[in-house]
């Protein structure tokens, strides 16, 4: 065979990867993603994505393609055998059968027929390896929309979880500040607070009161997404547990550098696109090469039915051919450099593929690190925030302040409850990133 043998390229030394927060590094498998998520809908939610989301079939087909597309370019190596049989007959005067314009009498002939170009150089079998590479890329490409569509399963249902909470929020600030509103009217029309407190009072309201509608927009959007991904129409969608009532586990084995390249499959994709534009370039250097083929030809031919299987109207030829090319204004040499920079092009596509992935952990450790740290103190100021309005609504009922420092503490409250619905969100789905950006778990 001419053109090199693949090697798998090296992949980055583990001390060339720094990772930003000192990390346990640990080499046990992942757990599976369904032992992840402890919620059974969310479960079930993954299992029906993973059964009818359309992507992810359009993906399995395309594996099944690529397999019969391979099948067939192997079968180029091996012999082809054919048949051929023809019968006739004619009249043909002699002038005409001077330039073969007919037949004079009848012919009958069935023939076997054998074709094989011998690989000498290897062009076949380059073929065949790029066409089993791309088959397994394809593989790995599949494999890849599943960790995706999984991670994006679970980060659509966290987030359809947090607008529960939040409209389950705004209902009721809307329901405490309609009966401000109808405490501080009933003062007004008595005279004891001017006008300006009433229309603050229903500005407040309104300001809740609008937050509803606008979340339940959200929702539903979210809900067709969510279905969507399950390969469903519009419509519904169940519910699990809140987000704060969710158990995932933070201890995820981040793994060394090494084995991120065996856990994710969009780095093992790469690196089989990588092979399969490889082959290619053996395949146009054979080209530079002579071909060799043989054919056989093995039957009967005669002009009457009488002899067609005997001795005289057997026939049995073989021939043998050799084709190479002289000067092509180097055209072939050329399409071997062409193959070659596209290989240095898939090379370069895996090496970002690579970077690219350690920068998804860095990101996603980072993520549930700060997100962990923002939701303690969202916790911390909601809380703070209502006990903060609790003393404001007394010292304005009592005469000591007035009622713009109790909108002021409704809207810190009000706030403060949803950037720490948002923040829960936000640390629930870094682990879900971080799992996706390790590869996920099967």
């Amino acid at each position: 065979m001419v053109g090199k043998k693949y090697n798998a390229p090296e992949p980055p030394a583990p001390e060339s990867i720094s990772y930003h927060d000192t990390i346990t590094i640990d080499t046990t498998k992942l757990m599976s993603w369904f032992d992840l998520y402890r919620d059974p809908v969310l479960s079930k939610m993954i299992h029906a994505a993973l059964d009818s989301n359309r992507d992810l079939m359009t993906a399995t087909a395309r594996i099944e393609e690529s397999r019969f597309r391979t099948a067939v370019i192997k079968a180029n190596v091996w012999p082809q055998f054919d048949y051929s049989a023809s019968a006739g007959g004619g009249k043909a005067g002699s002038d005409a059968l001077k330039v073969a314009g007919g037949i004079e009498g009848g012919f009958l002939n069935a023939v076997a027929l054998l074709n094989w170009e011998v690989d000498l150089f290897g062009k076949l079998r380059h073929a065949n390896r790029s066409a089993v590479a791309a088959y397994l890329a394809q593989i790995q490409n599949r494999n890849a929309l599943q960790v995706s569509l999984v991670g994006e399963v679970a980060s659509e249902y966290f987030l359809l979880r947090d607008l529960d909470n939040r409209l389950l929020i705004s209902q009721q600030t809307l329901e405490g500040r309609r009966e401000n509103t109808r405490i501080i009217t009933e003062r007004f029309n008595k005279g004891y607070v001017p006008e300006l407190d009433k229309l603050q009072a229903i500005q407040q309201e309104a300001i809740a009161g609008a937050a509803i509608p606008s979340l339940r927009r959200q929702i539903v959007q979210t809900e067709n997404a969510l279905r969507l991904l399950m390969g469903l129409g519009p419509g519904q969608t169940p519910r699990g547990l809140a987000n704060f009532e969710q158990t995932l586990t933070p201890n995820i084995p981040v793994g060394l550098p090494s084995q991120l390249l065996e856990r994710r499959p969009d780095i093992m994709a790469a690196e089989k696109t990588l092979q399969s534009q490889f082959e290619q370039v053996g395949v146009a250097q054979a080209n530079r090469f002579p071909t060799f083929s043989l054919t056989g030809v093995l039957g009967f031919a005669s002009p009457e039915l009488g002899t067609f299987l005997s001795s005289s109207g057997l026939v049995a030829n073989g021939f043998g051919s050799l084709t190479g090319p002289i000067f092509h204004f180097n055209q072939r040499k050329n399409q071997v450099e062409v193959q070659r920079k596209q290989a240095d092009q898939a090379y370069y596509q895996y090496q970002q593929t690579v970077l690219a992935a350690f920068g998804d952990v860095d990101n996603a450790l980072a993520s549930y690190k700060t997100f962990s740290e923002e939701y303690e103190q969202r916790r911390l100021q909601a809380d703070a925030a209502a006990r903060a309005l609790n003393l404001s609504m007394a010292r304005y009922n009592f005469g000591y302040t007035s009622y713009l420092e109790v909108i002021i503490m409704e809207n810190n409250l009000f706030d403060a409850q949803f950037q720490e619905s948002q923040a829960l969100q936000g640390k629930l789905n870094s682990i879900v990133q971080l799992y996706k950006a390790l590869g996920g778990g099967w």
